[in-house]
């Protein structure tokens, strides 16, 4: 599936390779494993680990995979998926609620290996012995469900049975382990993989003889589409030997692959940007011929940017201490290792033992070496990578929600809770220049610019900031052309409107089952925030200028941080405490804030406040006739429409939850209100607390008074 290192993109492969083995909880053998595919022509898209390492809840990670482990303490299983996989279809991970099953659901909106299904799942367990020797960890009903659509099962199930290894001796104890197993399979049809006596674990000390418990089952559906099984890896320090299953392509239907824009060729650009002149725009445009005249402009601009910028290709980047002498070692153990496999005698058994070692120990001090040379140059900032080196990243949480089985439904209930469905916004039917608009400058699209990190996420185009720097220091006619005349008209086209909506977990939540353990930040393209940033800039300076935000509300607003309104707060509660008051303090928070800004609501708000009609007129299209595309482990990727709310993560919507929420600041005698974006305090003084308390109280459901003419179904 991935294409080969170092060749840029390929054509799709006609195989689906999967990696199956068993780590014994060592990091060593994780990275012999991984360090091991950069020989090979191209990348597994799945590796299924049985008895992963971990490390303080963490797993190691290796570039270019994405790791999905169940969210236990010390997971016994985990899947590393290739990013190139990844980025051609959705999976959605399912945990059984234990530590040694996991499921990958993986689904396409195309029909998958020619067929008429269009998902298959794979299941990963390690089935160990419990308390009652009788039992093991996993059991069959787990791993052999009656399903409609293809199925693998793979895992260390720790079974002997005389259809897996026919040439051994077993116990009866051993038979009436693993029949249930091989029962279960055979009632549902499943197909054992594993060829007849094809060894699995091979121990390299001791006189115990090899084992075939490495399992793979397939059932009917997927059967036909199983092109071989393989257990020709070499050892990687593991008494399991890693074994590779082949299936055919799920699709050859590859999305393209992504602009490296870090490698544009400027110097070629340089001229043709020069000359490009955008297209001359029509006189009081209807809404669509807007939107039309916005889309070809940059369909060309952005297609002439592609054309000279290379497309992303695996990274040869594994571990930063990685040597070649490690590879060397590497080498040497797995030719070692062969042949103690097949001579199977003690001689062997020593050497291949003794180059273990050897190359374990290697691995051990160049890792030592390379992170004590980083923490000796580490800087103030280089000190939180290195404490996410240590630490590793925390596992996400993954959205489990009731009753959403599917993608598509988890995708609903997502944007049902989020963005309830809404009137969509009506622009006027023809758009005008409004006089009273100030005309846009080069100098403020150039400002404005300057403030744009460059390593800020980008949206649906993936186009970075630093692209539109360059256009605009070699041409900065380009960007005004397009941009001036959005706010002359006071409208945002449709071409702007669709963003991807990234589903982030809520740190520390107890679970994850429901939608408020979750929130949304929007990626927008970047040109466009660019717009919102000036749009931002002149409607703060007029709210200003108009009273419409109040002194006490700090956030998001130049000059007013968290240490401002902390600063507030106590000066104000010492002031009145040295008046021999008793002070309290009531804390509140905005349920869902940002979500729930209703459109028309605050078009009347910056009306009543007289601000510049082409402001409110932009700040409506803004709001109105959205796209978003959730994007979350699993997502089907359908663009939605949405009509209610500010996106969280444009620059403007933290000021336009401002302006929202102004209204319920309101005078106090001796206390006050202080807003922090959406969190409030009302502080008041008394002569006893008691007294504090009903007053606290009457304010309270003031302010829920005055919230209720714009309060959406969803704040309670």
């Amino acid at each position: 599936m991935p294409p080969p290192l170092g060749k840029g993109p390929a054509p799709a492969p006609a195989f689906l390779s999967i990696i199956q083995h068993n780590c014994l909880g060592s990091w060593n053998v994780f990275l012999s494993l991984f360090e091991s595919f950069k020989e090979a022509t191209t990348y597994p898209s799945l590796v299924l680990l049985q008895d992963p390492p971990v490390n303080r809840a963490h797993l190691p990670s290796f570039n270019g995979f994405k790791s999905f482990f169940p969210p236990v303490r010390k997971p016994r299983v985990a899947a590393y998926v290739h990013m190139s996989f990844l980025s051609n279809y959705t999976m959605l991970p399912r945990f059984k609620g234990v530590d040694d099953v996991l499921a990958l659901d993986i689904s396409s909106n195309v029909p998958l290996f020619g067929t008429s299904f269009h998902s298959f799942r794979i299941i990963n367990a390690y089935s160990t012995n419990t308390a009652d020797h009788r039992i093991h960890s996993v059991p069959p009903e787990v791993l052999f469900p009656d399903l409609g659509f293809p199925l693998l099962v793979l895992g260390d199930l720790n079974i002997h049975n005389p259809l897996s290894d026919p040439l051994r001796r077993f116990s009866q104890r051993e038979i009436s382990y693993s029949t249930p197993y091989f029962e279960k399979a055979a009632e549902s049809d499943f197909a054992l993989l594993n060829p007849p006596g094809e060894y699995t674990r091979f121990p390299l000390v001791g006189k115990a003889r090899p084992l075939v418990i490495d399992l793979a089952f397939a059932n009917p559906p997927l059967l036909p589409l199983v092109k071989s099984w393989e257990a020709s890896l070499p050892s990687m320090g593991s008494d399991h030997i890693p074994i590779t299953i082949t299936l055919a392509t799920p699709s050859l239907n590859q999305k393209p692959p992504r602009p490296h824009w870090a490698d544009t060729d400027w110097e070629t650009l340089d001229p043709i940007i020069m000359g490009f002149k955008v297209p001359a725009a029509p006189s009081c445009p209807t809404p669509p011929q807007l939107d039309q005249w916005m889309s070809e402009s940059l369909n060309h601009l952005v297609a002439i940017l592609k054309e000279h910028t290379p497309v992303s290709r695996p990274s040869h980047h594994s571990k930063p201490w990685w040597t070649p002498h490690l590879s060397i070692l590497r080498r040497e153990y797995h030719k070692a290792a062969r042949t103690a496999r097949k001579q199977d005698t003690p001689h062997m058994r020593d050497i291949a033992s003794t180059c273990k070692a050897g190359y374990f120990k290697a691995i051990k001090a160049a890792k030592n070496k390379h992170w004590s040379s980083f923490l000796l140059t580490a800087t103030p900032q280089s000190l939180w990578t290195a404490k996410r080196f240590a630490y590793g990243r925390a596992q996400p949480g993954f959205p489990s929600l009731p009753g959403a089985e599917t993608p598509v439904q988890m995708n609903n209930v997502l944007l049902d809770h989020f963005f309830p469905p809404k009137e969509p916004f009506s622009p006027p039917p023809r758009l005008r220049p409004n006089k009273s608009a100030p005309p846009l400058t080069t100098e403020e699209i150039a400002a404005t610019l300057s403030k744009c990190s460059p390593t800020s996420a980008p949206g649906p185009d993936g186009i970075p900031y630093y692209t539109w720097k360059q256009v605009n220091k070699i041409n900065p006619l380009i960007l005004l052309g397009i941009l001036a005349l959005l706010v002359l008209l006071g409208y945002r086209p449709a071409s702007l409107k669709s963003s991807n909506g990234v589903v982030l977990d809520k740190p520390g939540k107890p679970s994850y089952e429901s939608p408020s353990s979750f929130r949304i930040i929007v990626l927008i393209r970047t040109i466009s925030t660019v717009l919102e940033r000036i749009i931002a800039a002149r409607l703060l300076a007029a709210a200003r200028l108009k009273g419409l935000l109040h002194s006490n509300q700090c956030g998001s607003l130049p000059g007013l941080s968290t240490y401002d309104a902390c600063l507030t707060l106590t000066n104000d509660v010492k002031t009145l405490q040295r008046r021999r008051l008793k002070v309290s303090s009531l804390f509140l928070d905005i349920k869902a804030g940002f979500d729930n800004v209703d459109n028309t609501t605050l078009a009347c708000i910056l009306r009543e406040g007289r601000i510049p009609p082409y402001l409110v007129s932009w700040v409506s299209s803004f709001l109105g006739e959205r796209i978003c595309t959730l994007i979350f482990q699993g997502a089907p990727g359908t663009p939605s429409p949405v009509n209610v709310g500010a996106p969280q993560g444009s620059p403007i919507s933290p000021l336009l939850f401002l302006l929202y929420v102004s209204p319920l600041h309101f005078g106090i005698p001796r206390g006050l209100i202080i807003g922090y974006v959406d969190d409030f305090a009302l502080t008041v003084a008394s002569l006893s607390y008691r007294g504090n308390i009903r007053w606290l109280q009457d304010l309270f459901d003031k302010l829920e008074r005055k919230a209720s003419p714009f309060r959406s179904r969803k704040q309670n």
